[in-house]
């Protein structure tokens, strides 16, 4: 019981990571028979105590993970322990086959006399992302239905469900120490009641302003704490993460650091390939680095000269496109991926195109914020109509039918409250391919090809504990 409160406790605080890992963790208890009925009474309990709708859904989650993956039978009555149902809460019962309840009660319409308040403007962009600010927006513009206010008047309502500390006190309590150039990586309280706006929101749209049902949904989505295929990643540092850490010097000798990183992959993974890595490599309160890299094809006529290549394919890193992708229903733990054609990828001046790409923005986490953009890559498989990701054993797999082409792997790299914020998160990633059907997609007839590594390593330095952060950034090219 003593790990179970724990847990419990964590499940509450600020930081998003580690709200995910708790959240993984208390799904799993409830898939072992020896702890099940404890963890199960628990989180009823803690059900019954929330007073906003997105914490509710949290708890929801652990149910539903729980059911996907770990072979948990759900209690009936987990549908009559819920306070502050939603239209995110019912499409989590509905995927775990149990009953909605009622959650249309003390629903009402924005006052023609509310004005927004400034804290509620205050956050959009800060404490909570600014999508569900835009999404209400874009609602608004198409129907000339009071969106935005009604999400500010939700806000207004909800603070007293916490009336004496509705912000949970000072976030930099955490990142004080570290000194500047930090960033905090929090969803705290005031995330959590926009949030729970926003859904309380949709709640009015459906209920009260006849808003199509799959529009709901679709929006909805916008509020899971987790992507339904990101979900199950586990962290675990891969067996051929880099020996070396000795990523600075001259091209010539980040390209030594960079192929022994690839002697490693080849070792431990003989027959596939390395698509793409994205990961700190050092972090320490004086130093970070971190080594980005792509896996590139390119076949011949290009005007682009070798040198200039890493300049040329620098707007890949600030700007590439990302994946289309769609799901068959809304909770689907399988990801519908419409891959790029070969014509749109390849880029004409240089005759290359990279092997790997970044997923969307649909159905985001806000805790797994760490991932996005520039964590999430997979390989382009260009002219297929379409592939799929879908979780196994704590990795990502990219199916092609029924072959594995390539798995993506996660692993925590730095630390959990904060990140400097120069670096895209604290978390890295890497995708494997699974022997090389993943770049066979492509039919061109006589084309000599050679392939290349785009990368980049970022440094961060500075001579004291509470000083500013100097950045380098190198990007080359590594022929293979």
């Amino acid at each position: 019981m003593d790990e179970l409160s724990i847990l419990v406790d964590r499940l509450g605080w600020p930081n998003t990571s580690t709200r995910w890992w708790v959240i993984l963790e208390l799904a799993a208890r409830l898939g072992e028979p020896t702890a099940k009925v404890n963890t199960e009474s628990v989180l009823l309990e803690l059900l019954r105590s929330r007073k906003l709708e997105a914490e509710v859904v949290e708890i929801l989650c652990i149910f539903w993970i729980a059911v996907q993956g770990d072979g948990y039978s759900p209690d009936t009555s987990l549908s009559e322990n819920i306070p502050r149902p939603s239209p995110l809460s019912d499409l989590l019962l509905e995927n775990i086959g149990l009953p909605i309840q009622a959650s249309n009660s003390g629903l009402k319409e924005v006052p023609e006399c509310f004005e927004i308040p400034d804290d509620f403007d205050g956050v959009q962009g800060a404490d909570l992302p600014r999508v569900f600010h835009t999404t209400m927006s874009n609602l608004e513009a198409l129907t000339q239905l009071p969106f935005l206010r009604q999400m500010a008047f939700e806000w207004v309502e909800n603070q007293a469900a916490y009336p004496d500390v509705p912000y949970q006190g000072d976030p930099w309590y955490f990142t004080h120490s570290l000194g500047d150039d930090f960033i905090g990586q929090y969803s705290a309280r005031a995330a959590i009641r926009a949030i729970s706006a926003y859904l309380r929101t949709l709640a009015v749209a459906k209920e009260l302003w006849g808003m199509p049902l799959q529009l709901v949904s679709e929006k909805a989505l916008l509020a899971m704490p987790v992507h339904p295929s990101l979900a199950f990643l586990r962290p675990k540092r891969p067996s051929w993460f880099p020996e070396m850490t000795d990523f600075d010097g001259d091209e010539e000798s980040i390209d030594s650091s960079l192929r022994a990183l690839l002697a490693r992959v080849d070792l431990t993974c003989p027959s596939d390939e390395l698509i793409a890595f994205h990961s700190p490599i050092v972090m320490s309160m004086e130093r970070c680095v971190e080594v980005s890299m792509v896996r590139w094809a390119q076949g011949a006529g290009s005007s682009i000269d070798d040198v200039k290549l890493p300049v040329y394919l620098g707007a890949f890193w600030r700007q590439g496109s990302t994946f289309s992708s769609a799901y068959v229903e809304p909770l689907s733990t399988t990801t519908i991926l419409a891959m790029p054609t070969f014509r749109k990828l390849m880029d004409d001046n240089c005759k290359a195109w990279p092997l790997a790409g970044p997923l969307d923005f649909k159905r985001i986490g806000y805790l797994q914020h760490d991932l996005y953009p520039s964590r999430l890559f997979l390989p382009t498989l260009p002219d297929l109509d379409e592939a799929e990701i879908t979780p196994r054993d704590g990795c990502l797999e990219v199916k092609v039918g029924t072959q594995t082409v390539a798995e993506l792997s996660y692993w925590n790299a730095g630390w959990g409250s904060a990140r400097p914020r120069y670096l895209g998160g604290n978390c890295g990633t890497a995708v494997i391919s699974n022997g090389k059907a993943y770049r066979e997609t492509v039919s061109i007839e006589n084309l000599s090809l050679r392939e290349f590594y785009l990368w980049q390593v970022r440094t961060l330095s500075r001579s004291g504990s509470n000083e500013k952060f100097s950045e380098s950034l190198v990007t080359g090219v590594l022929f293979i």
